[in-house]
């Protein structure tokens, strides 16, 4: 992906001002305790009185308690993703598509995974996000081969990536589904690295942000994998490069090398973002659990979103900020859905919200 050569200036006071419009729609916090004290058949007439009206009629029909919200909410996700592509122009088009494109990854992870627990076409479908390249009927074509291998073959040649040998020998012979996604997450935040200018005013402040992002994303990495105690040298494996505003490579293996997980903790104190998750991270020590500071990381970079969108309020920022927001919502809706399709006690479910 190169950057020389995009097209003009994008429209960014026109697609900021649509984006304040969609802010608007977005549920309060004052939703949500609502929502956990419905039933599903209330929450689905709730969203039906939202701006995910259009989705949940098309699909009263056919479906109904948690698949209809399920399926209702990833419609809506991919419909706004591609408005808002649709009303950028000239070079911030290009920049919220690169950032988009994550779904791509995101769709050929999930259809691997479907098609390797056997899952049906249906569950498959209700967690895809067709609001990056690979479009709706490219990822039914998907859905339709048998075998992984194959699947991930042809979504690479839909989105010009070459899967080194090792990978698809390995997905072919062993199932190896690690291997495929970590591929998968280097290269999209590799070419999305690739295609910012940090020349451009516009892309040095989304430069900024993505690297933050990164060192959220390694530093989640880092948390999983020192709890379960995999030994330094492979935990280095899996870090994402090109990133960190604080966490680099360097800092990363080192914290890596650490002796226990409590060692990692501790260490932690030293960056900027451990007063935003110390809290969750006593509640992690003592219940052994990583839920209480997976959650407060996503909390930490929507609030990072919304300040950066501040301070740059005519610029791409703002924009992602709704980008994942919105997302944030839909993941709420679920697992509000899912928690009470499995009789989740309200309280459980409340912990795992990011509000």
């Amino acid at each position: 992906m190169i950057v020389r050569g995009r097209r003009g200036k994008g429209n960014y006071a026109y697609a900021t001002a649509r984006i304040k419009s969609k802010k608007s729609l977005l549920l309060t916090k004052d939703n949500y305790p609502k929502l956990l004290m419905m039933d599903l058949n209330e929450i689905g007439r709730f969203m039906g009185e939202t701006q995910y009206k259009t989705e949940m009629a098309e699909l009263a029909s056919k479906y109904s308690g948690v698949d209809l919200i399920e399926l209702g909410t990833s419609r809506n996700l991919a419909h706004t993703y591609r408005s808002i592509i649709g009303f950028c122009s000239g070079d911030l088009k290009e920049i919220v598509a690169g950032y988009l494109r994550r779904w791509d990854m995101w769709n050929i992870k999930t259809i691997l995974r479907g098609k390797y627990s056997n899952a049906t076409v249906e569950e498959i479908q209700e967690d895809l996000v067709p609001a990056g390249t690979l479009s709706e009927e490219n990822l039914n074509a998907l859905l339709a081969l048998d075998s992984m291998t194959e699947i991930l073959e042809t979504a690479a040649r839909k989105l010009g990536l070459q899967i080194p040998a090792d990978i698809t020998l390995s997905l072919e012979r062993d199932g190896n589904l690690a291997a495929v996604e970590d591929y998968l997450d280097f290269t999209y935040y590799e070419k999305l690295l690739e295609s910012i200018d940090a020349n451009k005013k516009s892309d040095k402040q989304f430069l900024s942000f993505v690297k933050r992002e990164i060192d959220i994303v390694n530093l989640r990495t880092l948390l999983k994998l020192k709890m379960d105690k995999m030994p330094a040298e492979k935990v280095k494996a899996y870090f994402i490069p090109g990133g960190g505003n604080e966490l680099s490579i360097t800092e990363l293996n080192r914290l890596a090398g650490l002796e226990s997980f409590d060692n990692l903790i501790d260490e932690l104190s030293k960056f900027s973002f451990y007063d935003e998750i110390k809290n969750a991270l006593e509640r992690t020590k003592a219940s052994g659990s990583l839920n209480p500071v997976m959650v407060k990381l996503d909390k930490y970079l929507a609030k990072e979103a919304e300040r950066f969108s501040h301070l740059y309020p005519l610029s791409v920022l703002p924009i992602l900020d709704y980008i994942i927001r919105k997302k944030i919502e839909v993941d709420n809706i679920r697992i509000i859905a899912r928690g009470k399709a499995s009789g989740m006690d309200n309280e459980l479910i409340k912990k795992l919200l990011v509000i």
